[in-house]
């Protein structure tokens, strides 16, 4: 089997393909921990999970025990599984690599070998290991990426998941709930339980999402850089104090700061040079994939400065930045200082 999408890798499951050796990762990690558990479930006999599936953590690896486990029969079963979870493949050391590699390679065929990875953000173009790895399980089992949803795939999925629990979700509602709680399934999936259990029959609407729901960082601090595009320092100070009282880190908060800043950055320059919304997505698919309502937001408020004060606003964050990691300060008055700055740049610039 080649390299498959997730959609083609849950086909081949439903048709009782299994493959001796799956590499597993993306950054969708509901689905993939959904496909990895369907997998063990097709290969492994139920009641013999205690002998015939074998799990290592990548991060304490024994590679001896590894190949111990891999190359072992199975007990009463046609096959058995091992599964490698986090391994940090591009900081392994060589010698464990390679015979990480052999063993994909040259497979058991009475075991499938699964390494999962969801603890680290895997990009096969730009990692050497990562990408001989990949492509060595494409030609002896199945290599798949789980890769974020767009916004339209996330919508549908909630509104025929709501549709299922006997509710009606509309379009309008499920944007604006992938808006406020993110673009990733698991998290989007909790929330939809919630305002399930909580409207029980008829239709959820923005009022039960805006009550039942807990805003994302990003969807918080995106309010944050609204009020001070609109100089409101009152409300700007309000959304950070109410993020300080739900203890979110200073550093996480300007960090989620700098991305807005930097999408209407790329809006902006986008605009002077007569491209889309749709151009700047292209060029950033890690970025906006299942977020296009980011960029959409700053094609719509970066009219209101200059790229000038762009760049300064984006200097502004990016000290703050070096001074959290690199000082000793009181990281709270340091965002602080650095919203109030922000405000200071946004009132004298001019669009």
């Amino acid at each position: 089997m080649p390299y498959l999408t997730d959609t083609a890798l849950a086909k081949s499951l439903r048709q009782n393909e299994i493959a001796p050796v799956y590499f597993l990762y993306g950054r969708e990690t509901y689905l993939s921990a959904a496909c990895l558990d369907r997998i063990i479930e097709k290969a492994v006999p139920k009641g013999t999970e205690s002998f015939n599936l074998q799990k290592f953590d990548g991060g304490e690896l024994d590679m001896v025990s590894l190949q111990v486990a891999a190359e072992g029969m199975p007990l009463m079963a046609a096959r058995k599984a091992v599964l490698l979870t986090n391994p940090n493949i591009e900081k392994m050391k060589k010698d464990d690599f390679e015979s990480l590699l052999a063993m994909v390679k040259d497979p058991n065929p009475t075991t499938v070998f699964l390494i999962y990875v969801s603890a680290f953000d895997l990009n096969p173009k730009k990692m050497s290991r990562v990408k001989k790895l990949a492509e060595a399980a494409a030609k002896t089992g199945v290599t798949a990426e789980f890769a974020p949803r767009t916004q339209s795939d996330l919508v549908k999925f909630l509104k025929t998941r709501a549709q299922k629990a006997g509710l009606s979700l509309e379009t309008p509602a499920a944007s604006l709930l992938v808006e406020r709680c993110g673009s990733s399934l698991e998290t989007l999936s909790a929330e939809l339980d919630k305002l399930i259990a909580y409207r029980s029959e008829g239709e959820i609407t923005r009022a039960d999402i805006e009550l039942v729901t807990h805003k994302s960082l990003e969807a918080s601090v995106f309010d944050l850089s609204k009020f001070l595009l609109q100089k409101n320092a009152t409300r700007a100070f309000a959304v950070l104090e109410d993020l300080f009282l739900l203890r979110e880190e200073p550093l996480a908060i300007l960090g989620a700061l700098n991305a807005a800043f930097l999408d209407l950055y790329r809006a902006k320059a986008a605009l002077l040079a007569s491209k889309t919304e749709q151009d700047v997505a292209a060029l950033y698919p890690s970025a906006y994939r299942g977020r296009e309502f980011r960029i959409r937001n700053a094609f719509r408020d970066a009219a209101k400065l200059s790229v000038v004060t762009l760049r300064e606003c984006l200097a502004v964050l990016s000290a703050a930045d070096v001074q959290l990691k690199s000082t000793r300060c009181d990281a709270q008055a340091a965002a602080e200082q650095t919203v109030a700055a922000l405000l200071g740049k946004i009132t004298g610039g001019n669009a």
